[in-house]
């Protein structure tokens, strides 16, 4: 995939996460303890041969940038290609200031796209959490000769995913013939994963086309209105593959990953999954200390009890605190005698000791990065 442009869509906050990306985008979210979400999408583009990736940004991305740096770690810091950070610039296209669509933030890198050499766009999502063989796909929309190729999911019946995502019906060929957004009721099971790849050029046509047209919505306008006029086709990712579009799917997918079988399908089938590296000391264990069925990264210091809970660097848990069923981001300090439970901590959290908190699995509880409690 040398000739393919990699675009990762970095620019949504996405509301439902709530607390979390108040002054982040969802794509620098914190995920399983020391990546973030983008490094999945990313390291999927790389491990798949593309070189030359641009990661569209909207605002809040100053903790992205932080993140992501020159692209070393991705091998992206080259002369030519590489990767770029792109705030669309779409203040000269009149009413699109205020559109936040992939259409519009498409429109505002135009030029970028038009000046790459690559003769193919892979498009992604940055809240897919999944190890991808994107060359798969590629080969897939070379074969049948599409107009643009989707990557989906097969069997998704979760009920909170129906308002969210959009979901496909397919011929014995793989052509989308129906799809459904925002749906009430289970139509389909086909989940699309955000994940298109298009020639170029029909891309080009396509964003001035829809613009022209006052059409923004990419799934509504795009696939759903030409579906029947244009080869549109779909490939199924068989893999581990999670959209995280709240804080209750941020959660569950945390929590999916305490189990060994789950780690493996992500971080070990397929390419190494690559994220900023952190020099950090090895994480140090109390006397009195008791962990069970938990992630922890480098750099903490336990103390007190955590079980069935994903904590990330530099954490402290002091003595006879206990943290069940809880995400714990870098930086936090939890009290003696504090008491957690279906709690997720932004960064630099403070719980004073004796506090208890205590949330549900359908709705943590999310304390916002540096407060006090």
């Amino acid at each position: 995939m040398k000739d393919t442009l990699g675009i990762i869509f970095a620019h949504d906050k996405i509301d439902a996460l709530r607390e979390i990306t108040e002054s982040r985008t969802a794509a620098s979210v914190p995920f399983s303890g020391r990546y973030r979400m983008i490094d999945f999408t990313l390291s999927n583009m790389v491990n798949s041969g593309i070189k030359e990736v641009g990661v569209v940004t909207r605002s809040d991305y100053y903790s992205l940038m932080t993140h992501l740096g020159t692209g070393k770690e991705w091998d992206l810091n080259r002369k030519k290609g590489g990767l770029s950070i792109l705030p669309p610039s779409i203040e000269s296209h009149d009413g699109l200031s205020e559109k936040n669509s992939k259409i519009a933030v498409l429109m505002g890198i135009i030029e970028y796209i038009r000046q790459s050499d690559c003769k193919y766009v892979l498009l992604a999502d940055a809240n897919v959490i999944a190890n991808i063989d994107y060359t798969e796909l590629f080969e897939s929309h070379i074969e049948k000769q599409a107009y643009m190729t989707a990557l989906y999911k097969a069997d998704v019946y979760d009920n909170s995913k129906l308002r969210t995502n959009a979901f496909i019906d397919v011929d014995a060929n793989g052509k989308i013939k129906d799809i459904t957004i925002n749906q009430s009721i289970q139509l389909h099971s086909k989940m699309l994963l955000g994940t298109y790849i298009i020639e170029r050029g029909l891309l080009e046509f396509l964003i001035c086309q829809c613009v022209a047209h006052n059409k923004f919505d990419f799934e509504r306008d795009v696939i759903q209105e030409m579906a029947e006029s244009l080869d549109i086709y779909a490939y199924e990712h068989k893999g581990f593959a999670e959209k995280i579009d709240s804080v209750e799917s941020y959660f569950k997918v945390n929590m999916k990953l305490l189990d060994s079988t789950t780690r493996k399908e992500l971080f070990e089938k397929g390419g190494e999954i690559l994220t900023r590296v952190h020099d950090s000391v090895p994480t140090m264990f109390g006397t009195e200390s008791s962990v069970r069925n938990s992630m922890l990264a480098d750099g903490c210091i336990i103390e007190g009890t955590v079980e069935n809970s994903v904590i990330f660097r530099n954490v402290k848990i002091a003595k006879g605190a206990v943290v069940k069923n809880c995400i714990i981001m870098q930086g936090t300090e939890i009290g003696e005698n504090a008491n957690l439970e279906y709690c997720i901590t932004d960064r630099l959290v403070n719980i004073s000791e004796g506090t208890s908190l205590r949330g549900a699995e359908s709705y943590p509880t999310v304390l916002p990065k540096g407060c006090k409690i």
